[in-house]
């Protein structure tokens, strides 16, 4: 008898235990984003027509505010902000306080600067530092970056010698030192004759890695993504050595998102809380570039092929920034609607990353407004809350309207409407810029 309660004991021990494992494990509570206590907003808008590689060069202004909301007076820049056409690019890299860049004044090298604005609203251009380049020689927008991990340094990848090789400069953050430079080890296959001229660069914090995607042309110059490859380099940042080399299916991907200018003005890849891995990309359906969001799950290497977060796309994939709890923000075009630089083909979704399903942002139950500027990066996020810019686009005084700032709380969703930009500019840039 003794012997058979042991037994019904152990028995109902292991039912139990059983029972116990089969339960899906507590998952670990997620640090909430960083918050920034001191910051202003950097707004950038070109005259006439939409500006971003080199399109505008009627005039590019940035003004600096503290806040965007509806209380806010209404931005003006004629005759007010910081003209930086002739010496600066809007593309840039920016960190803290600070704009890092090869600017278009002739100077040979790097530069870093920042805003200062005083007391009364005016703004003015700070240089904190200067470097020519050493044996590596970038031109301006034609890069790709990345900060490794969380430390002060600063990789710069481009190409050069016709776009058959590819180079790669260590900068320190501080003062632009340039802490070393190479060629990375990366052959161009036979029957192809380019690299694209920055790609995409990123750090992984997870596997403490630099993923480089990139293409490989047929033919130098061209841009039709069809004629061309996308590769994935995994690259040992400590000493820049290339660990992996592959190329990706083209019904997975033909083409990153920017791979001509780098994250110089857009966000084209993003991280989730647990470091999975998204990237903005496009495949060719019927001659027409159709949007796709891959997935490069953490603890692998490659995309995920079977994951696809942008189905059933309208047009091309621009921009995308993760918001939380597993929903990110695109701008993204209507291909029907135009496909030109300043085409009124442009929107903004909210994308639901678990079932692919997006759905258009809408102020008072009414979608925001179709937008021009292809190489507009409008969004921000900041705080929990994503500042989104939207308007201003139609030439001539008389029928223009204000660009307006519409704010989504990403923990809500609720959208309410910030403050306006005053008529006559294209609304391209919203950075946001820690001022301690």
């Amino acid at each position: 008898m003794k012997k058979m309660l042991l037994i019904l004991t152990v028995a109902m021990v292991s039912m139990m235990t059983m029972a116990v494992s089969c339960e899906e494990p507590e998952p670990e509570p997620q640090p909430e984003p960083e918050v920034l206590k001191d910051y202003n907003f950097d707004l950038f808008v070109c005259a006439v027509k939409h500006g971003g590689m080199s399109q505008n060069k009627n005039g590019t202004y940035v003004r600096s505010v503290p806040a965007l909301t509806a209380d806010q007076p209404r931005v003006e820049f004629t005759g007010k902000g910081v003209d930086i056409t002739q010496n600066y690019t809007l593309e840039s890299i920016t960190r803290g306080k600070y704009y890092y860049q090869v600017p278009q004044k002739a100077t040979g090298g790097f530069v870093k600067f920042h805003i200062e604005r005083n007391a009364a609203g005016e703004e003015t251009i700070v240089e904190d530092a200067e470097v020519p380049f050493k044996d590596n020689v970038y031109s301006a927008r034609k890069y790709t970056h990345a900060w490794i991990g969380d430390s002060t340094t600063l990789v710069i990848v481009g190409t050069a010698s016709k776009a058959t090789k590819i180079i790669w400069s260590k900068l320190n953050e501080s003062n632009l030192a340039i802490q070393s430079e190479g060629t990375l080890d990366i052959k161009l296959p036979e029957g192809f004759n380019a690299f694209s001229t920055a790609g995409l660069l990123t750090y992984r914090k997870s596997d403490k890695k630099l993923y480089y995607f990139y293409l490989t042309k047929r033919e130098a110059g061209q841009s039709d993504a069809a004629t061309s490859v996308t590769n994935i380099a995994i690259i040992d940042p400590a000493t820049m050595q290339v660990e992996s080399n592959t190329a990706v299916p083209s019904a997975v991907m033909e083409e990153t998102a920017g791979s001509a200018y780098g994250e110089l003005m857009q966000s084209m890849i993003m991280y989730d809380e647990a470091d999975n891995m998204y990237v903005a990309g496009m495949i060719t359906v019927n001659d027409q570039e159709m949007g796709v969001l891959r997935r490069i799950p953490v603890g692998s290497k490659i995309f995920d092929p079977a994951w696809n977060g942008f189905p059933n796309p309208e047009g091309k994939l621009l921009t995308v920034q993760y918001l939380g709890n597993g929903k990110a923000l695109s701008y993204s075009r209507d291909e029907t609607l135009g496909t030109k630089i300043d085409s009124k083909s442009h929107f903004y979704s909210i994308i639901n990353l678990a079932s692919g399903s997006r759905e258009r942002v809408k102020y008072n139950g009414t979608d925001l407004q179709y937008c021009g500027g292809r190489f507009s990066q409008r969004s921000v996020v900041v705080n929990n809350k994503a500042y989104i810019g939207v308007g201003g686009e139609v030439e001539g005084e008389a029928e223009a309207t204000y660009p307006t700032i519409y704010i989504y709380d990403c923990k809500t969703g609720a959208v309410e409407k910030g403050l306006e930009l005053s008529k006559g500019f294209c609304f391209d840039i919203i950075r946001a810029m820690d001022v301690k």
